[in-house]
């Protein structure tokens, strides 16, 4: 479905404001078509409205706020918001905090869930363009090594349309205005740290991906913490949590439980928890586990799961912050915020 755009339509696009018109006619479609785009797209087929959205986006073409009501009322400030998994609790918390102190702040917060999918993350990126917010705040669907290296499909997008970029936990080298990033070597350091205290010699880690900078972060600052005082194996999953459980169900057919077990996130640890309890394994009753990340309820269960305890109203209240003051500057910068997390024993 998608045209070729001709070198003059190029031309007429870059030496004056893009209309409505100039893309609706670079995009082969009508005039209405163009503006449900901006302003209903939910009553377009999707295929429509990604063409519609990414011939804008070429063409440069950023659709006009409506008026407000006095000549001096202020315009209410807009932040898209993009969850890579809002059923993850970690991520379920900080989407909803940047929601109530957006409202608390009388700001618009338009908030999605990418399902951890790149082609969902593209066009929610190019959804958020087309409404003309003022800043993306965005967990990215992975920080891998392979990610980072072909560049997401909506980079040149959010670039053309000027949109200042938050990143949240996730850290990829790509433009953005500024980030929020959990001190991920301390986290595994206080981990590892932890299962040394507790006089454990013997630790299993289960981690996400080997090539995330998230994984590698962690499990470096758990092997600093460890040393040479105890037997470290570490094992690759995701950080979903049934990639988790079939590793950790593997790992139990091979042999006895190891002493300690140390979880990555809280996916993981709820995979490893589901494995163990299969052979009636459960925390201070055949294992010792440790959680990055906080496994949420787990106490309603009479489990104790020690854990490094991330603060996600920090990071949204960060995170808002950096976007806010990004609307009011242009886009660049690249500062970093660090929040650390607190060991709950």
């Amino acid at each position: 479905m998608r045209l070729k755009l001709s070198q003059w339509t190029l031309y007429m696009c870059a030496s004056s404001r893009v209309t409505l018109d100039a893309v609706a006619d670079a995009a082969g479609v009508s005039r209405i078509t163009v503006s449900r785009a901006f302003s209903n797209p939910e009553r377009l087929r999707q295929d429509t409205l990604d063409h519609v959205l990414r011939t804008a986006s070429e063409l440069g073409y950023r659709p006009k706020r409506a008026p407000v009501s006095t000549k001096d009322a202020p315009r209410t400030r807009r932040i898209g918001v993009v969850s890579p998994d809002m059923d993850n609790p970690f991520f379920g918390r900080i989407a909803s905090s940047i929601n109530r102190l957006g409202f608390e702040e009388d700001i618009d917060i338009v908030m999605y869930d990418s399902f951890e999918s790149e082609a969902q993350e593209s066009r929610i990126i190019h959804r958020l363009i087309a409404q003309n917010v003022d800043a993306i705040i965005l967990s990215v669907i992975s920080s891998d090594v392979m990610y980072q290296t072909r560049q997401p499909q909506w980079l040149k997008a959010l670039e053309t349309a000027r949109i200042p970029l938050i990143l949240v936990d996730r850290e990829v080298n790509v433009p953005h205005f500024g980030g929020v990033y959990i001190d991920n070597l301390d986290c595994g350091y206080q981990a590892g740290r932890w299962m040394i205290d507790q006089s454990i010699r013997d630790v299993l880690v289960v981690s996400g991906p080997s090539d995330s900078l998230v994984s590698i972060g962690r499990t470096s600052g758990i092997r600093e913490a460890l040393g040479s005082a105890a037997q470290i194996d570490v094992r690759y999953a995701d950080f979903t949590m049934t990639p988790a459980y079939h590793l950790m169900k593997q790992r139990l057919q091979e042999a006895p439980p190891p002493q300690g077990i140390i979880g990555i996130n809280n996916q993981i640890s709820l995979g490893i928890l589901k494995a163990c309890a299969e052979q009636k394994l459960y925390p201070g009753r055949g294992i010792t586990l440790f959680s990055i990340d906080e496994v949420a309820l787990a106490d309603v269960f009479g489990m104790h799961i020690p854990c490094m305890r991330l603060d996600t109203d920090e990071m949204a209240a960060r995170a808002l912050s950096m976007a806010l003051q990004a609307t009011r500057h242009d886009v660049g910068g690249g500062t970093r915020m660090i929040v650390r997390g607190k060991l709950k024993p």
